[in-house]
């Protein structure tokens, strides 16, 4: 169900909403404020998720609350560095609550405060190159962004449980991301190691970076990490990719959202922006994806939720390009 986000005075977000839903696309060129949008909003979940820990024990209501300030504070500097690198003064309206910061004092609201079921893993991938840090990362506390850091630890992490349903899921998407790269992406402790099917294996540091995408996706989802309940943001997720692998890319996301993972992506890429928009109308769940353009003029920013009477505004964006190296023809 898509959910409303209204963001004021952030970076150059001065008044304007963003959509969320169970798949998320952030669209606009560079500058826009796709990256902040999406920082800030796993920064909520992260806080969010943090309320079934804390439900665990005996703390009253305020505490409680101010336990999440208190958390949401820390993340934002380990991510931003500083609130001020966001805006001095801003406001973030959700359904359920509204973040408010000033003067250096950060304040959340909540509507309603009901803990989470159970703990939920919230992912965010900046770049798949992040398998090739295990060998070289230093991973003292507070020296690496936390959500590079909390990535990590994920990718070493152990997640043994898994029920009939989840373990057909990981077959199945292992396999449709094997037969992408022609094989598999494997934790060897020390580094990563790709498994080339039929093939002897290779450190992940001479694998190309296509090979990184798709194979973090599958080893997200093969380690247990992935699963319904999650929340999986990707910054850019076609860097690197062939169009082709584009479009495969997509699929898999669409296997993950079907499989109840919620996902949220920036994207440059038009090939994944129609093609998602396409195969979703085509089999009946337009309604769960949420395209998102950033625009700027004149130094602010407005998003356009689209739909389809305004998707001319996301190929515009994103082709314009494509228009100006025709003309060179001409």
């Amino acid at each position: 169900m898509a959910e409303l986000a209204h963001f004021k005075n952030f970076a150059k977000l001065k008044d304007t909403s963003v959509e969320f839903n169970d798949i998320t696309v952030l669209a606009g060129k560079p500058g826009t404020g796709k990256s902040y949008v999406m920082k800030y909003f796993y920064a909520i979940n992260e806080m969010l998720s943090k309320i079934e820990e804390d439900s665990l024990f005996e703390f009253s209501l305020e505490q409680r609350i101010n336990s999440k300030i208190f958390y949401l504070h820390n993340l934002i500097l380990s991510i931003f560095t500083k609130h001020e690198q966001v805006s001095s003064k801003y406001s973030i309206k959700l359904d359920n609550l509204e973040i408010e910061y000033d003067s250096s004092v950060l304040n959340i609201n909540f509507k309603s405060f009901e803990p989470l079921k159970k703990k939920v893993n919230i992912l965010f991938v900046e770049t798949p190159l992040i398998l090739e840090f295990k060998k070289f990362m230093n991973h003292e506390k507070g020296k690496t962004p936390y959500h590079i850091e909390s990535l990590l630890n994920i990718l070493d992490a152990n997640y043994s449980f898994m029920d009939k349903e989840q373990e057909k899921f990981i077959k199945n998407f292992r396999e449709k991301a094997q037969s992408i790269i022609d094989g598999d992406i494997e934790n060897s402790g020390d580094s990563f190691i790709f498994n080339r099917e039929g093939d002897k294996n290779y450190d992940i540091l001479n694998a190309s970076s296509g090979i990184k995408s798709i194979g973090l996706l599958q080893y997200l989802v093969t380690n247990k990490a992935l699963k319904k309940g999650s929340i999986l943001f990707w910054e850019e997720p076609e860097v690197h990719l062939h169009p082709s692998w584009q479009l495969k890319m997509v699929d898999l996301f669409v296997e993950l959202m079907n499989a109840g993972v919620k996902i949220v992506f920036s994207t440059h890429s038009p090939y994944m922006a129609d093609y998602l928009n396409a195969i979703s109308k085509r089999n009946g769940y337009r309604d769960r994806i949420s395209f998102n353009v950033l625009d700027e003029r004149d130094g602010v920013v407005t998003n356009h939720i689209l739909d389809d009477d305004n998707w001319n505004i996301l190929q515009k964006e994103l082709m314009d390009t494509f228009e100006d190296i025709l003309w060179q023809y001409l």
